[in-house]
């Protein structure tokens, strides 16, 4: 990858976003900035990282090599990739609505199933095209999902990406038994049986479930495991013992789940409201099943009617375009994306090549 050593950034505001467990990320800089020299001034996300406060170098440049070799328009990009003393300077598209996580905030409600819909949709595309090429991306959670203002929906992290496929002898494993200790910030959108950690192992099916998690939180406005009594220990024994995700709206309402929710009388009132397609409960049944021969793969679902339903509703692309609009002005009014703004700054990346190094990997 090669860099222009006279290029600058200008950077234009400081990020702030959903937050996250990673000890890798947690005390990095992510900037909104754009390229001085491009007249149309696209904007791109900067992310700062010192190497030096790095816990896992290795694995930070296996995530790397992942970007090096992904190349799907739903797979987030990395556009540039520099050195500058011991920071190493990350440079991707930039989504204005940024992740599921952030559009949650705003909506603590959920949101309305035909955008669900568009976001699952597309998501699909991307693991796809990660399954077909017999990897697990492990980390399907609503705050690596990113939504940009065209439309467009993008799944980044690929920090807990595995292959299938073995380094020893290039033969396609039937299932993994790689647990990381990463897993720890997942915990509410893992599968079970990645979650037993037994001989039994996991497969692509675990992502499916995943999804199906995301999607039930963005139904919801919440994830079903959240602030349950004892925090991850009922989770984790909820999960083992069968329990699956469900969407909630008035056929599901249940008297456990008004008693749970006793001091939010308002979100059951919402509950009460909304009814889900039938095609939307099936799509979710489809994913957070516990038996994985009843769980579809990314190409079942592909095919599942709930995206049949959908495309059928949905001739004109502009509705859909006019509803993310609709969120993101939201989003702007409450201020959620953009911290408030420090000092301009700028950084010019015109250093001789000792100061300033591409980052090949």
């Amino acid at each position: 990858m090669t860099i222009n050593r006279y290029l600058t950034y200008r950077i234009i505001d400081t990020l702030k976003r959903s937050k996250s467990n990673d000890e890798d990320y947690q005390d990095f800089q992510t900037y909104l900035t754009y390229d001085q020299k491009d007249k149309n001034k696209i904007k791109y996300i900067l992310r700062q990282i010192d190497l030096e406060k790095l816990t896992d170098l290795t694995e930070f440049i296996k995530e790397l090599s992942w970007y090096k070799q992904f190349d799907h328009t739903n797979l987030m990009s990395l556009k540039d990739c520099f050195l500058f003393d011991t920071k190493l300077y990350l440079l991707k598209p930039y989504a204005p609505f940024g992740s599921c996580a952030d559009l949650l905030n705003t909506n603590p409600y959920g949101i309305r199933e035909q955008l669900i819909a568009h976001i699952l949709w597309q998501t699909l595309q991307a693991l796809r095209y990660l399954h077909d090429r017999h990897i697990i991306h492990r980390a399907i959670t609503s705050k690596n999902i990113y939504l940009c203002d065209n439309g467009r929906v993008l799944l980044d992290n690929f920090s807990h990406c595995i292959s299938m496929i073995s380094s020893f002898d290039g033969k396609l494993k039937r299932q993994i038994n790689d647990y990381t200790a990463k897993a720890k910030d997942q915990l509410l959108y893992l599968a079970p049986e990645v979650i037993y950690q037994n001989t039994t192992g996991y497969n692509l099916k675990s992502d499916i479930y995943s999804l199906g998690t995301v999607a039930c939180e963005l139904a919801n406005g919440t994830n079903i495991y959240t602030n349950m009594l004892h925090e991850n220990l009922s989770m984790l024994y909820a999960k083992i013992q069968g329990s699956e995700p469900i969407l909630l709206d008035q056929t599901q309402l249940t008297n456990e789940i008004i008693t749970f929710n006793n001091n939010n009388t308002s979100y059951i009132e919402e509950i009460k409201k909304r009814k889900y397609t039938k095609e939307f409960h099936s799509f979710i049944k489809s994913c957070v099943t516990t038996r994985l021969e009843l769980r579809c793969s990314s190409d079942e679902l592909y095919n599942h009617s709930f995206f049949k339903y959908h495309k059928k509703l949905n001739h004109n692309q502009h509705i859909l375009y006019n509803e993310m609009v609709k969120l993101l002005e939201i989003y702007k009014k409450q201020g959620s994306i953009n911290a408030q703004m420090k000092n301009i700054e700028e950084i010019f990346v015109n250093s001789t090549t000792e100061q300033m190094t591409s980052w090949e990997f």
